[in-house]
C-alpha cells in the first residue's frame, strides 16, 4: 500500500489483545482508494474511483457508500471545507451503482435501514437570519452571506425527501 507521501506502508505494530477481530475499512483523504484490511494489515480487497473516495462506509450488502474528493475547482471557492458534488456506492466489484450529486455536499453520509441515504449540504441563511446569528463565518467575496447546515433524507431513485 502506498501513503500519500509515494512511500510504501503497512502494519508497523500488532496488538492482537487489543483488536477487535474482523477487517477494517478506511480511505484516506486525496486518496482514489478504499481498503478493507484485516487484523494483520493484510489488504484483502481495495476500491477505485478517479473521483477519489472519502469517508467511505461499509453496507451490509457489501458494497460501499462514500463520497468523492473535493472537486479541486470548487476547493476554497464554494462553501467551506470538506465539500464534495457527488455521494455514490460502489458494488463489491467496483461499479456505480447509485449516485447522488449536488453542488454543496459537505462531509459525511448515512444509509438508513430503508435505502434511503442521510447527506448534508450547506444552504445560503436569508439575510435576515443572518443578521439575528452572532458570529458564524462569512466568505470574503460576500460578507452578508452565511451558511448553514441542511439534513438531507434521499430516495433510491434521487429524489429528495427532507
Amino acid at each position: 500500500m502506498v501513503g500519500y507521501n509515494g512511500k510504501s506502508v503497512g502494519l508497523i505494530l500488532s496488538s492482537p489483545a487489543a483488536c477487535y477481530r474482523g477487517y477494517t475499512l478506511f480511505s484516506g483523504t486525496g486518496s482514489d482508494s478504499a481498503y478493507l484490511i484485516d487484523t494483520q494489515g493484510r489488504i484483502c480487497h481495495r476500491w477505485r474511483d478517479e473521483r477519489g473516495i472519502q469517508y467511505a462506509y461499509l453496507l451490509s450488502n457489501g458494497n460501499i457508500l462514500c463520497r468523492a474528493a473535493p472537486p479541486k475547482d470548487l476547493q476554497g471557492k464554494q462553501g467551506l471545507n470538506g465539500i464534495s458534488t457527488s455521494i455514490f456506492e460502489l458494488d463489491w466489484d467496483g461499479n456505480q451503482v447509485w449516485e447522488y450529486r449536488n453542488e454543496w455536499l459537505h462531509h459525511d453520509s448515512l444509509r438508513l435501514d430503508n435505502g434511503n441515504t442521510l447527506v448534508i449540504q450547506w444552504e445560503r441563511l436569508t439575510k435576515e437570519l443572518t443578521q439575528q446569528i452572532q458570529g458564524g463565518y462569512q466568505q470574503e467575496d460576500d460578507a452578508e452571506a452565511m451558511l448553514g447546515d441542511v439534513v438531507l433524507e434521499i430516495a433510491p431513485d434521487g429524489s429528495e425527501l427532507r
